[in-house]
């Protein structure tokens, strides 16, 4: 065997593991992202960011919440769920209830956040039939759901799925033919070298 031969083997090595490698992170991207998403169906769970540190040290700002939607007959006080600011039409905050009345209409709470002083000025009665419930968090993952929100990094993660999944493509289809090594030994034995 020739240097030069051992160095395109050696090259040859070297380019198969970043393949492998290559290969296992697309697969595993693929898992996870598949994953979440059959909890997010089967388990009826959602995602939202935490915006202010109000729910520190249990949810500090930039955190991703994870919900479960419950039946509003099952809320208690102690419950973190995420309600309607009623001061503000169409956006929605985190607190823990602190005092929850039944009455025929709907349950009425009033919430404070645990790193709030002193409880939330008003009271809020549910209409609804049932209320995201906080289950976990994701530490700090809610800042990138959050730049989603913007124009670029949508465009960004667009590209970045797209890319993994023409590479996945590629190499699909580059692999159902013959290896590189089973080509060049092929070419060999026709020339007479072996």
């Amino acid at each position: 065997m020739t240097t030069a031969t051992a160095a395109h083997d050696r090259l040859r090595q070297r380019f198969g593991v970043r393949r492998v490698l290559t290969g296992t992170l697309i697969a595993l991207t693929t898992l996870v992202t598949a994953s979440a998403a059959v909890a997010v169906v089967m388990l009826q769970i959602a995602f939202l960011p935490v915006l202010s540190p109000s729910m520190s040290p249990m949810l500090e700002a930039g955190d991703l919440a994870i919900t479960r939607t419950v039946a509003v007959s099952e809320i208690q006080v102690g419950d973190v769920v995420v309600l309607p600011r009623p001061d503000a039409p169409g956006q929605r905050y985190v607190h823990r209830i602190v005092e929850l009345t039944r009455q025929p209409d709907g349950p009425v709470v009033r919430t404070k956040g645990d790193n709030n002083d002193t409880i939330d000025p008003y009271q809020l009665r549910i209409t609804s039939s049932s209320v995201p419930l906080v289950v976990g968090r994701v530490p700090d993952l809610g800042r990138f759901a959050l730049a989603g929100q913007h124009t670029w990094p949508r465009i960004a993660l667009i590209l970045l799925v797209g890319t993994c999944t023409l590479l996945g493509a590629k190499r699909l289809i580059y692999q159902s033919g013959p290896s590189t090594r089973e080509r060049d030994t092929d070419d060999r034995e026709r020339a007479g070298v072996v």
